[in-house]
């Protein structure tokens, strides 16, 4: 389809001639059973442009890249690092602990050993070594180890407080205390 000239223009001499690729058929490879190899590709000769001398120059060559093969593509990570490094059980510095709310125990375990020298802290360091144990077990606060042993040595004060005071009252009862 043509249109109509522009007014106050030049009109062109003639137009380029249409472009018209070149065929092109690929070399034959001859099959031998056990050969994979491609044939040398031959460089093509640049071919003078139709419109006379190019404005700009030849094109520049591409860079060569190096193929990259068996890389991964980078992808950052979620915030932080989801693993850690395994701990070496031979490192000088300690692994790092969770917050463990072992309060408690530490408190039971403070009472149970002063219940062996005044007997009134035993108690409240057994009540609060079942309490710290139970929460321990629930998985709510840490130091089980802590809340057992203040457990066992709170029984043992109680246990002892009582064996005394008993033989206290017999002995006082038979009248060997005098």
């Amino acid at each position: 389809m043509t249109y109509p000239p522009i007014p106050n223009e030049p009109r062109p001499e003639a137009e380029p001639p249409a472009y018209e690729p070149q065929s092109y058929d690929p070399p034959k490879v001859a099959e031998l059973p056990g050969s994979y190899e491609q044939p040398p590709i031959e460089p093509v000769a640049e071919q003078p442009s139709p419109y006379g001398q190019e404005a700009y120059g030849p094109a520049p060559a591409a860079p060569q890249q190096q193929p990259q093969y068996g890389q991964p593509p980078y992808t950052q990570q979620a915030y932080g690092q989801p693993y850690g490094q395994p701990h070496n059980p031979y490192s000088p510095y300690a692994p790092q602990q969770r917050n463990s709310e072992n309060g408690l125990a530490i408190g039971a375990l403070v009472c149970s050993i002063l219940g062996l020298c005044s007997c009134v802290t035993a108690l409240p360091g057994l009540i609060m070594g079942h309490i710290a144990l139970a929460k321990a077990n629930r998985g709510e606060a840490g130091g089980r180890g802590l809340a057992l042993a203040a457990v066992i040595v709170g029984y043992v004060v109680v246990a002892l407080t009582v064996g005394f005071t008993t033989t206290l009252i017999i002995l006082g009862a038979n009248g060997q205390l005098d």
